[in-house]
């Protein structure tokens, strides 16, 4: 080695070494660091105010603590044979209220508690002057008299409330009936100086490890080929191009089905100060999960259109681009690696990064951590400058705060130091170098925790397992079975589409055949050493997505940079390796067969697409082409026509005849085209779909991402009229003119960016005033965000305080029922206003958790399926 960490002093090393092991020890105290947490008290009625039916959407559906104080005279003075609510905390009438909720009716001037679906007599008031009192904590639920006689007591959890009532007339109430609860909102708490000093120590000693890795670690290892001058000028072009391609993607191209979703969290995320699922889970806060929340915020208060909110997945894509083309240049600087031209690089990146690069969700910035942290490991090895693999740990770290699979960006940095380790020759130097690497790899820890504790952590990866439909590791085929269009539901039967699934299906092709031909040829093989080492990633990336719970095709994506290197050098390594490891008939047809087969299987599938994106669509939900692409003799032909060039030109001998080498060949074509054609295909089809529209004057995404460049835009709402009492407005106006805020189905959401959505902060539900539903096939899953099982919909409260009407409604030139669903005015059963919320904060230990919530006994129910 040409470094000279071996000649580093003792003293030096346990320097070194014990800056890593305290940037440890403060990652590992963060979490139990205090956390100042707020207390969100709710009293009703209003000081000074006659209590009236008011509506109060908790969320989470239970308050931390209810009181409910009643006067005894209430009882006293009604009249023989009357029965009546004296409080309930749903409407009288609910179907919930005697399992969940509370109510103290008096009935024949005797009083009587409903609660956990039991009915308990409290007897007729000993008097006019004394008060019931009810109290009900995380533990139990206590009745009894303010002189600290206690009636009864009941076992049970703190009762759901969506609302303050009774039907005592206010004149009769003021002064007799009161209620107060401690809102649930365990997820907003913020850091106490200690914790910042922790957080602040440990981001200094994480730069201190990267600076003190590259001091140590240091190589004189000089390039075999030093001649980049003009090549810079190709890369910078082709970087151009790729930039183009990225833009213009990000207005032509297709919404990914959680944009929405995720639209949610990013919008709510200044108002409840937590990133929470918004729209089910409980509004359980994202932890880990929490880096982009936060990362985007200040370019997502500038504006809420598509395009726009796209930015960053578009600039994460760019990135990638250029950490793939840094590794090429490694590789071409560095080894006699077979060249990789920019055009199959660059088909390869499109292919693989198209389908789940763009939009809200994760993955494009899982891509980007896995780039970084496999670009390190490359450059530490080529360069023999191991401190690259601190670099390394710092993306790993960072991609374990995006979403589950970010631990994807592991995999090349452990290969990478495995293999450093490997070179190293004294112990010490290899322990300094893991233990730096795993102290980069805590700056997850400040980001993770930058407002929450371990207490909230466990809450929040509890609640959203719970209620997430996780999936077990052995259903792992759940994945594959999206990508395929088996048996799937409505809401995937867009991932159906040629366009994702060749790249996972051809990616996996590719990375079979190159193990064939790497185990027949172990020493000297063109795929060994770092041009093969994109394979391993692919392959343990893979392995990997099996432990991650939700079984959805969208994972998929966030190999994207793995997949893109695996497609690009296996085509270009193909053609020496097939040489190389004198590989046969039995190998070079084996791979023309399943080449042939998977991209067959990957465009044997109908021409769907996800909500908006099915406007003018040509074809929809039919084979592309009437089959045509997908027929396995059309296939074979194409690659055979392509086949012929390269073997019209004068080849190197590879010890194999004419039709043996034609049939690898063919495999390579076939491969190639494929790559080629995808992403002028998908374009195409949307850039058609997009001009049908124009044509008959309708509206379009592509349209509403090019008018969001020159002016501003309110997306569908631009496009929907609205027609009530004789008036005729667009859906614009009408959001402009409600006196609150509006609900749009997640499936939908995307595309409404004037519309604000209901704050959901302080362990409450701000009261929206209309509702727009998600249309046809989509309307299952917006009911599930307003329906209290199976997933904990955080609008649940609202079907039981409010009635529906319907406001006719249309979008213009649509003939898809699939497209528009009804528009709702929510009328409320009570007013919205008669209580007042007071805010207090408390310091608690970082370790502190709340009730849990993610149990059958908070709702009734079993984790679902």
């Amino acid at each position: 080695m040409a470094h000279r960490p071996a000649g580093t002093p003792a003293a030096s090393f346990r320097w070194l070494l014990g800056l890593a092991l305290a940037t440890i020890a403060l990652a590992i105290a963060i979490p139990f660091a205090p956390v100042r947490g707020d207390r969100i008290d709710v009293d009703w009625p209003k000081a000074g105010q006659a209590p009236e039916p008011t509506v109060a959407m908790f969320m989470p559906y239970r308050p931390l603590r209810l009181d409910v104080d009643l006067a005894c005279s209430v009882v006293a003075s009604a009249e023989p044979g009357d029965s009546f609510t004296a409080f309930s905390s749903f409407p009288p009438d609910s179907d919930k209220l005697p399992n969940w909720g509370l109510a103290l009716t008096v009935r024949d001037r005797q009083l009587f508690l409903t609660t956990a679906n039991q009915e308990h007599a409290l007897g007729g008031a000993p008097g006019t002057d004394c008060t019931y009192q009810v109290r009900a904590s995380e533990h139990a639920l206590v009745a009894g008299l303010a002189d600290g006689r206690e009636l009864v007591r009941v076992d049970t959890r703190v009762p759901q409330v969506a609302a303050f009532v009774t039907e005592l007339p206010a004149e009769e109430a003021l002064g007799k009936v009161a209620a107060r609860a401690e809102a649930d909102a365990r997820f907003q708490t913020a850091p106490t100086p200690l914790k910042l000093g922790l957080m602040i120590g440990c981001g200094l000693g994480v730069l201190g490890c990267l600076i003190a890795g590259f001091r140590v670690f240091r190589s004189t290892v000089r390039p075999r080929d030093a001649a980049e001058g003009p090549r810079r000028w190709v890369d910078a072009v082709w970087t151009g191009l790729v930039a183009t391609g990225i833009a213009g993607w990000g207005v032509l191209g297709a919404q990914t089905v959680d944009d929405g979703w995720f639209l949610g969290m990013h919008r709510n995320l200044d108002s409840a100060g937590f990133a929470g699922d918004y729209y089910m889970a409980l509004n359980a806060a994202e932890t880990p999960a929490v880096l982009l929340q936060h990362l985007f915020a200040p370019l997502f208060q500038l504006s809420w259109a598509p395009l726009v909110v796209r930015g960053p997945s578009m600039l994460a894509g760019l990135a990638s681009w250029l950490l793939m083309l840094g590794i090429v240049r490694l590789l071409r600087r560095y080894t006699d690696a077979p060249k990789v031209p920019h055009w199959l690089l660059a088909a390869a990146f499109f292919v693989a990064w198209m389908p789940g690069g763009l939009g809200l969700r994760p993955e494009p910035f899982v891509t980007l951590c896995l780039a970084v942290s496999g670009y390190a490991a490359v450059r530490a090895k080529l360069t023999e400058t191991p401190a690259w693999l601190i670099v390394g740990g710092v993306a790993a770290g960072l991609s374990l705060t995006v979403t589950s699979t970010g631990m994807l960006a592991v995999i090349p940095l452990v290969l990478g130091l495995v293999h450093a380790c490997r070179r190293l020759e004294h112990t010490r130097t290899r322990a300094l170098l893991v233990t730096l690497t795993l102290a980069a790899m805590t700056v997850a820890a400040p980001i993770v925790f930058v407002n929450s504790g371990l207490g909230g952590f466990l809450d929040s990866a509890g609640a959203r397992f719970w209620y997430g439909a996780s999936s077990a590791w052995y259903n792992e085929f759940n994945r594959y079975q999206a990508v395929l269009g088996q048996d799937v539901a409505v809401e995937f039967t867009f991932e159906q589409h040629p366009f994702r699934r060749l790249p996972v299906l051809l990616g996996i092709g590719m990375m079979l055949i190159v193990l064939v031909l790497r185990l027949r040829n172990r020493q000297d093989s063109t795929f060994a050493g770092p041009f093969g080492w994109p394979f391993a990633w692919l392959g343990a990336g893979l392995a990997m997505l099996v432990l991650t719970p939700t079984k959805v095709a969208s994972h998929f994506s966030a190999l994207a940079f793995a997949t893109a290197l695996v497609l690009a050098f296996g085509l270009a390594g193909l053609p020496r390796a097939f040489g190389r490891e004198r590989a046969g008939w039995v190998v070079r047809l084996g791979a023309l067969f399943l080449v042939t087969l998977l991209v067959s299987v990957s465009m044997n599938g109908v021409n769907s697409w996800w909500g908006y994106q099915r406007l003018g669509m040509t074809g929809l939900e039919k084979p592309l082409f009437d089959g045509v692409p997908a027929n396995p003799l059309v296939i074979l032909a194409t690659g055979a026509v392509v086949a012929v060039v390269p073997l019209t030109r004068r080849l190197p001998p590879d010890g194999a005849s004419w039709p043996v080498r034609f049939a690898g060949w063919t495999a390579i074509g076939i491969a190639g085209v494929a790559l080629l054609a995808m992403p002028v295909l998908t374009a195409g089809l949307l850039g058609t779909a997009a001009l049908n529209q124009y044509g008959r004057g309708s509206w379009s995404t592509t349209a509403a991402n090019l008018h969001s460049i020159t002016d501003s835009t309110c997306g569908a709402a631009d496009a929907v009229r609205v027609r009530d009492g004789g008036t005729d407005r667009s859906l614009t106006e009408v959001l402009a003119g409600q006196p609150g805020p509006a609900i749009v189905d997640w499936p939908i959401s995307f595309w409404y960016p004037c519309a604000r959505l209901p704050v959901l902060a302080d362990g409450l539900l701000e009261p929206p005033a209309v509702m727009v539903v998600a249309p046809g096939g989509y309307r299952y899953d917006g009911d599930l965000t307003r329906s209290y099982q199976p997933h904990g919909g955080v609008f649940a409260p609202i079907t039981e305080v409010a009635e529906y009407r319907e406001l006719p409604s249309e979008l213009l030139h649509n003939n898809d029922p699939d497209l528009w669903g009804p528009l709702l005015e929510i009328d409320y059963r009570y007013r919205t206003d008669g209580f007042e919320v007071r805010r207090s904060t408390a310091e608690q230990p970082g370790w502190q958790r709340g009730p849990g919530y993610a149990t059958k006994e908070y709702v009734g129910q079993d984790p679902p399926s």
